[in-house]
């Protein structure tokens, strides 16, 4: 240490610390680290930040640092806004978009509302920056007391650190846990100092002091360095020299308080007027401070500094307290009314800044007030918009709290469990709210509530009947629920779309329809378009579809994940996910890094569908396994069953036919007893995919028609249309032709072609499918001629496939060919295996194939080589007959030829009859 000219001979005792710090702080040169030292109050952590930051100035590295305040835990980004600050002439140089997103999250500019996930990314482009010319240290006190929203920033940082001279080292209290660890930060927990150490420590500040003195206060302080010193400052200023014992009593960190307590008590009543004042704003702005005490105040300073209770920067522009404990003493030795003062003073000169005003205010005032509550709650949506759903839910409650107006305050209540079910994903707050909401006024809810009450029930019990009854209870008595909806209406409105979304049920869809009649036109993302769409997709109109698509091409600026959320909803729907992608990544980013949970439950589902649709099928399986995963861990259980649909139609398509079945069976075990016939549906269609793929058309009918009635798509019923196809091909393929037409028909009166291309393509595919057999050619080279189709790969792959298969039923064996290798090499790309295998089962009835010669010399045609085939795979004369599309007697007829060329007698000895085959060159025939 001496070889840097750093003086660190106070520091008794912590030469594993110090060697700890001298190594965190050379690894920041070689590409960054993050640490964060745990410990009791007083141990010493605030010595061990002052000594590394010291080292590292010695070592040329630029320090900034920052302290989480008790009084200050629900600003969003308080802390973040310590150590950027300093950062100015690097925050003008960012690109645009980042400077624009961190200065509006640190209310340091105006702009629209910037995602978390942004304001993340705009702080570590802001410290990299700085630590482009000069390493960069960040050091962060008091880190359990950090805001929420700062502390997923600094998680969000040091698990990024890699490649980048910066360095984060924090100190918290031992006793707050893990939970206010960010995940990438090592611990390093912080002992108390051996008998030893201590009394070399007290030998060399209280020489003076008797040795048995030292010894008493040795065995006082336990080995806490803060409390040694403070025990022995005192005894020496009150010349205790008996010996006799300090008599300190119940733990140094306590003691030491008391010890600072009376120290600020012995101040002149100006200056404990200025520490109250600084331990209340916070963030130590000295002119901050000054304007609320007023000119000269801080001439009052000097008694504090002097006692070394607080330190000034160099810069003359902020204040430190020594030690939290000393912040912690200056409020607990003020009276009520002093600190409701304090907070007036600092409302009044923070009029530019109103979240923190909002905060201040409601802190001075004790009585309700509407004028302060709607500040409150003004700031409690501009934390929204920035992104910081947990201070939303503090100032909402806050707001509810200072409502003079009972109705006013449930309102706000209801908007607070609102936001942390569906933005923040914190069920047991939801549920914690929802009860102040209930209590004693357990009827009548209003719109906000009921919406708020349903929802909770909804997502976590699936109960969509109480849900329903709930919210259109409440709208159904609100005088408002007519023109545009009001916010709490709109809100009301799609909990109830969603409850008769998952039921699927009459009794909850209709009355919904008949309300949404109700209102005029609406926004794209907006609860009555998601319950017009859902009654009848086909209906959408094309005014509806262009704002739609107007709104999704916004989300690129949009930072409230509500409205990225709801957007990407409708979009589903309709087929545009794939412009909601970025947006609704952006969410599940924020969601991982601690912003919105809630809101990236759903977004989860929209990128698990969007990868499904697109052919990703391995991504699409992760991301519905990270959405299960997150929904058992936090108590979402109806988005869970969505999640293991997704998984199920990823598993129907691949061929896997087990891991299939078991998350249909999970959905329905689940979905059944609670009535939700949506969620039936959906495993339903995964189960009819997965019995197409394996040719057993009997059992894809029977899944297919549990959805819906051939001929028939019932409104609310998204699965009936996105089946279709599957209903008519099974409905072909086991002789029910006029069922299959009865249901293209269908899909064609409902007018869905013009919403997307892969309903364009759906709906051509099916049409030729059912096609007399003179236009059936031409229907097909149609449907394969829809625009815009290579984003939908598995239907693409389909539709070569039903035209090969038809094209080889014709005799017209060469043309099928060509489809039937572009369906078999389309879907060996996919990963669709047992689709790959009908492909080239096809291939091989054309006569593509290998030959193979019974044990008599003879060889097998390819028609009598499939027929064994599938005869060894244990069909039926007749199931074969419809796989081939040959009648039973010419499958008896092949298997008569099969028998003496195989050498034996029976269907059993088949399958070892074919293994025992060798191959031949492919045969040529056309």
């Amino acid at each position: 240490m001496a070889g840097v000219g750093v003086d660190l001979i106070g520091l008794v005792g912590r030469d594993g610390e110090l060697a700890e710090l001298a190594a965190f702080l050379d690894a920041i040169g070689t590409g960054g680290a993050a640490l964060l030292l745990t410990g009791d109050p007083g141990v010493g952590k605030t010595a061990l930040l002052d000594a590394a930051a010291e080292l590292a100035v010695a070592k040329g590295i630029r320090v900034i640092r920052g302290s989480g305040v008790e009084y200050e835990t629900d600003i969003g980004f308080a802390g973040l806004h310590q150590l950027a600050a300093p950062l100015s002439r690097e925050l003008e140089r960012l690109p645009p978009a980042q400077r624009e997103a961190i200065e509006v999250a640190l209310g340091l500019g105006a702009g629209p509302p910037p995602s978390r996930i942004a304001v993340l990314n705009a702080a570590l482009s802001l410290f990299a920056m700085a630590a482009e010319e000069q390493p960069l240290l960040l050091v962060v006190d008091d880190f359990h007391v950090v805001d929420e929203a700062s502390r997923s920033a600094m998680g969000f940082v040091a698990r990024r650190l890699a490649g980048h001279r910066i360095g984060l080292l924090g100190a918290r209290r031992g006793e707050f846990g893990g939970a206010f660890q960010p995940a990438g930060m090592a611990e390093f927990e912080v002992a108390p100092l051996n008998e030893a150490s201590a009394l070399r420590l007290l030998s060399r500040r209280f020489a003076h002091l008797p040795r048995r003195v030292l010894r008493t206060v040795a065995r006082d302080a336990q080995g806490n360095p803060l409390a040694l010193l403070e025990f022995a400052g005192a005894t020496a200023a009150h010349d205790d020299r008996r010996g006799s014992g300090t008599g300190w009593g119940s733990g140094p960190g306590r003691d030491v308080r008391a010890l600072y307590a009376a120290r600020v008590e012995r101040l002149p009543q100006a200056t404990r007027d200025l520490l109250l004042l600084a331990a209340l704003e916070g963030f130590g702005d000295i002119a901050v401070i000054e304007a609320a005490g007023g000119p000269g105040v801080l001439d009052g300073l000097a008694p504090a500094e002097r006692d070394h209770l607080v330190m000034v920067a160099q810069d003359g522009h902020t204040v430190r307290f020594r030690h939290p404990l000393v912040r912690s003493a200056v409020v607990d030795g003020s009276t009520g009314e002093q600190r409701r003062g304090a907070h007036r003073r600092l409302a009044d000169a923070l009029v530019d800044q109103p979240e923190r005003r909002g905060d201040h205010l409601a802190r001075a005032t004790t009585a309700p007030d509407e004028e302060v509550a709607a500040l409150v709650e003004l700031a409690a949506r501009s934390s929204l918009r920035r992104g910081d759903a947990a201070g939303a839910i503090t100032r909402l409650r806050r707001a509810a709290g200072l409502s003079p107006d009972h109705a006013v305050r449930r309102r706000r209540l209801s908007l607070a469990a609102y936001v942390a079910a569906w933005v923040a994903g914190h069920l047991e707050i939801s549920h914690e709210i929802m009860r102040e909401v209930r209590d004693g006024e357990p009827a009548d809810l209003s719109p906000a509530a009921a919406a708020a009450a349903g929802f909770l029930v909804l997502v976590t019990e699936g109960d969509a009947d109480t849900a329903h009854a709930l919210v259109m209870k409440a709208i159904e008595r609100d005088p408002t629920a007519s023109g545009p909806p009001p916010a709490e209406t709109e809100v009301a409105l799609f909990t109830l779309t969603l409850a008769g979304q998952y039921s699927g049920r009459p009794e909850h869809w209709r009355p919904l329809v008949d309300l949404l009649a109700r209102f005029p036109d609406a926004s794209p993302a907006g609860a009555v378009s998601l319950g017009r769409v859902h009654h009848a997709p086909g209906a959408t109109t094309d005014d509806a579809l262009r704002a739609l698509d107007e709104e999704i091409a916004r989300l690129k600026d949009q930072a409230e994940a509500d409205v990225v959320v709801r957007t990407a909803l409708v979009a589903s729907y309709l087929d545009r996910l794939p412009g909601c992608r970025e947006a609704v990544s952006r969410v599940i980013r924020d969601g991982r890094d601690g912003g919105a949970v809630g809101s990236s439950m759903p977004a989860l589902i929209f990128v698990a569908l969007d990868h499904l649709h697109a052919g990703r099928w391995q991504s699409s399986a992760q991301a519905a396994a990270e959405l299960i995963a997150l929904c058992e861990e936090t108590g979402y259980h109806l988005f869970a069953q969505v999640g293991h649909y997704v998984a199920a139609m990823v598993a129907a398509q691949r061929g896997d036919l087990d891991q299939c079945r078991a998350h249909c069976e999970r959905i329905w075990g689940w979905s059944r007893p609670r009535g939700l016939r949506r969620m039936e549906n959906c495993a339903h269609q995964a189960a009819a995919r997965a019995a197409l793929g394996a040719a057993d058309f009997e059992t894809a009918f029977r899944h297919a028609t549990a959805i819906c009635a051939p001929g028939e798509l019932p409104p609310f019923n998204p699965e009936a249309l996105w089946s279709a196809p599957d209903l008519v091909e099974a409905a072909v393929r086991s002789g029910r032709p006029d069922q299959a037409r009865r249901h293209a028909e269908a899909v064609r009166a409902a007018g869905v072609e013009r919403l997307s291309s892969r309903f364009a393509l759906s709906s051509a595919t099916i049409t030729a499918m059912t096609a007399r057999p003179e236009d059936a050619v031409a229907r097909f080279e149609a449907a394969l001629a829809v625009p815009d189709t290579e984003q939908w790969p598995f239907e693409v792959a389909r539709a070569h496939l039903a035209f090969g298969e038809t094209l080889r039923r014709q005799g017209l064996n060469r043309d099928a060919r060509v489809r039937l290798a572009a369906a078999r090499d389309r879907f060996e790309r996919l990963g669709a295996a047992s689709w790959q295998a009908r492909a080239e089962a096809e291939l091989r009835a054309t006569g593509m194939t290998r030959t193979a010669r019974g044990t008599s010399g003879t060889p097998l045609t390819p028609q009598e080589l499939e027929v064994a085939r599938l005869a060894a795979a244990g069909l039926s004369n007749p199931e074969i007959a419809v796989r081939l599309f040959l009648s039973p007697r010419t499958v008896s007829s092949h298997l008569y030829r099969v028998f003496p060329k195989l050498g034996i007698t029976s269907r059993a000895a088949l399958r070892d009859a074919l293994d025992a085959l060798a191959p031949e060159p492919p045969s040529a025939r056309p």
